[in-house]
């Protein structure tokens, strides 16, 4: 029976321990005073933690062919059913799973209980500072003490919700070992802009398609809703491009967003809006818009399109109908910067998943070391698929460890 030490008890360390443990005699170590912290902000409260679409083109990673491997099907079946087999059953929505309470604490008393139950130790404010080997044994060390062990999972988490104690040091301790860490900046996050009417559309959400753009190339759209706010915009749609931005931006790349205010019309804004001006004729180009877009935003416009508000479309210039209609489906801002990690949901960057052996999580620079969840260089998007990779990762390494 091998000793072995899980640094970090996130979700991710949680289940690894779970599975480790059967053969294997566990110990996790725990910066915080409580396991599981994170788990309670996720999904708002709800803890959104699978999704029935998980595949490759819903992550950002430095290494598609091993996160292929880690996310494969059978992966995602033995985890669903391991959920089930410890009571957590699902609320399943739009291919959203929850849990049927709709309570995050379900999600993190069950495996608090199961840790509990299977006899595993934990020990409570032990921050880590230093991991090295010594005559083929790992030793953990903190401020005041030192733990040997044969092997080590490290599920310490990114920088993320540092008030969860998500503070990166696992990135240190892993680059200390030898492991390549890839940039890491915010992502699942707010973007910055430094445009002038910030203030005036502060506060408002609708429906857009938002287009990111990389030194003016279209890179990723996503549909949904935005938030518009005083320091850039906010909202599902952001989030989902805020990794590639929050990267580039690293980079000093030029970083655009356009954005589509009526991204469901059937035909494209200049057509559609001519048909209704002749359906609802001797009307102005505010009473046409009126219930169709906010007024501040009406307004925000206007102004940047050059047009009274009070005008009518039969009396514009084609080159007025052209900036109209472009500030309607390409309104651009430019984006400076992101909210900061505080802000961030998740990381982009970390450990890079090519010093991973897919098939175990184990290091392929040193032998008995494993690494897992959002340590890793991987990010996915809204919906369930970042919690969904910390489960699988930390499935796979306690299943193989075991």
């Amino acid at each position: 029976m091998s000793k072995v030490i899980v640094v970090g008890g996130g979700v991710s360390g949680l289940i690894a321990a779970l599975l480790a443990c059967r053969n294997n005699d566990v110990i996790i170590v725990e910066g915080n005073d409580k396991l599981g912290k994170k788990i309670l902000l996720t999904g708002n409260g709800k803890c959104n933690y699978w999704n029935e679409d998980i595949n490759i083109e819903k992550y950002n990673t430095d290494d598609t062919d091993n996160l292929k491997e880690i996310i494969n099907s059978n992966n995602q079946k033995e985890v669903l059913s391991y959920l089930e087999s410890i009571g957590i059953y699902p609320r399943i929505k739009n291919g959203y799973y929850y849990p049927y309470s709709n309570q995050a604490s379900s999600i993190r008393e069950i495996l608090i209980r199961e840790v509990k139950r299977s006899n595993i130790e934990i020990i409570y404010n032990f921050k880590v500072d230093s991991i090295y080997k010594e005559n083929n044994k790992y030793i953990i060390k903190s401020k005041d003490k030192s733990i040997t062990s044969d092997k080590v999972i490290i599920s310490t988490g990114s920088k993320a919700f540092s008030k969860t104690g998500s503070d990166g040091s696992g990135y240190l301790l892993l680059s200390n070992l030898g492991h390549k860490l890839n940039e890491v900046t915010p992502a699942l996050v707010p973007l910055i802009s430094n445009e002038k009417f910030l203030r005036e559309w502060h506060g408002i959400r609708c429906d857009a398609k938002v287009s990111l753009y990389i030194n003016d190339k279209k890179v990723k759209e996503e549909l949904g809703e935005i938030q518009l706010t005083n320091t850039g915009i906010s909202g599902i749609c952001t989030f989902n491009i805020s990794s590639i931005a929050s990267k580039n931006l690293k980079y000093k790349n030029k970083v655009n967003v356009k954005i589509n205010f009526l991204p469901n019309l059937n035909n494209n804004f200049y057509t559609w809006f001519t048909k209704r001006n002749n359906e609802i004729p001797n009307h102005t180009i505010q009473e046409l818009l009126e219930s169709l877009v906010n007024y501040k935003l009406m307004f925000i416009i206007f102004k940047r399109s050059n047009i009274n508000k009070d005008a009518k479309w039969d009396d514009l210039t084609e080159k007025e109908k052209l900036n109209l209609c472009k500030n309607i489906e390409e309104f651009e801002i430019n984006i400076i910067d992101t909210e900061d990690f505080n802000k961030g949901q998740v990381c982009t960057g970390g450990i890079s998943l090519m010093e991973i052996n897919p098939k175990t999580m184990e290091s392929k620079i040193i032998p008995n070391l494993y690494i897992i969840g959002e340590v890793l260089d991987v990010d996915g998007i809204c919906g369930g698929f970042n919690f969904a990779l910390a489960l699988i990762t930390g499935y796979i390494a306690g299943k193989n460890i075991c």
